[in-house]
């Protein structure tokens, strides 16, 4: 049985064009993910999954490593409503080899998840026997939530500290959510269809927050560059 990793990004994104392979603290940001895994004393392979000639190109300037291999995904397998997760259940077969492996996944928008939080996420999936997903805690209580509609909120939860006057940050229960760093499963688990997430019957690994700061614009970019400088 071995450990692969699984890291995809595509070249097609629209909110941040190029997004996947703008620098970030002297690399592409893909890079600092690919290295996470590549570095990590658990992992055999990692697998980059693209529709980008351009972007294996640049993996492998910076990355030197018999470990990194490629898995090319057609346009159509890397459009903007294709779902990672139903890629790899409809092509595990084609992007892994043998079934009986252990794969993990790793968003390229995580940068600073490193190879250490990578080969502990692996060491709780072999200690707890089932899947992993990584997690953080969420930066404000989640007990807050409102939605909004025609200038009026209406609270997400019936308790709501905004309906009870129960207002103390202490006082609200810590709440986590998927960070996107790391996932652990087994790749026999993709052919059950009744797996819907990769979430089902998983354990969380908890990341901090800082580890866990995930790339959607310009801004995180910033706020990124900071932490790594740190």
């Amino acid at each position: 049985m071995a450990y692969v990793a699984f890291v995809p990004a595509r070249s097609g994104s629209k909110r941040l064009p190029g997004k996947n392979i703008k620098m970030l603290a002297g690399k592409p940001l893909v890079v600092h993910t690919l290295e996470a895994f590549v570095n990590a004393k658990k992992v055999d392979r990692v697998i980059f999954s693209t529709d980008s000639q351009e972007y294996w190109d640049i993996a492998n300037c910076y990355i030197k490593s018999d470990k990194l291999v490629l898995d090319y995904r057609e346009i159509e397998q890397a459009g903007d409503k294709v779902k990672i997760f139903d890629y790899l259940k409809d092509s595990y077969q084609k992007i892994f080899s043998d079934p009986n492996d252990v794969f993990l996944m790793g968003l390229p928008t995580v940068p600073l998840r490193n190879s250490q939080h990578v080969d502990e996420a692996i060491e709780l999936f072999e200690k707890k026997k089932q899947p992993v997903f990584s997690a953080t805690e969420y930066g404000f209580p989640i007990s807050f939530a409102f939605y909004e509609e025609a200038d009026q909120w209406t609270p997400v939860f019936e308790h709501s500290p905004m309906l009870t006057g129960n207002t103390r940050s202490q006082d609200q229960k810590i709440a986590y959510h998927p960070n996107g760093a790391i996932y652990v499963r087994r790749v026999n688990d993709l052919k059950n269809s009744e797996l819907l997430t990769l979430y089902q019957g998983a354990t969380p690994y908890l990341m901090d927050r800082t580890d866990s700061v995930d790339i959607d614009n310009a801004i995180d970019f910033i706020v990124a560059n900071a932490l790594i400088g740190k």
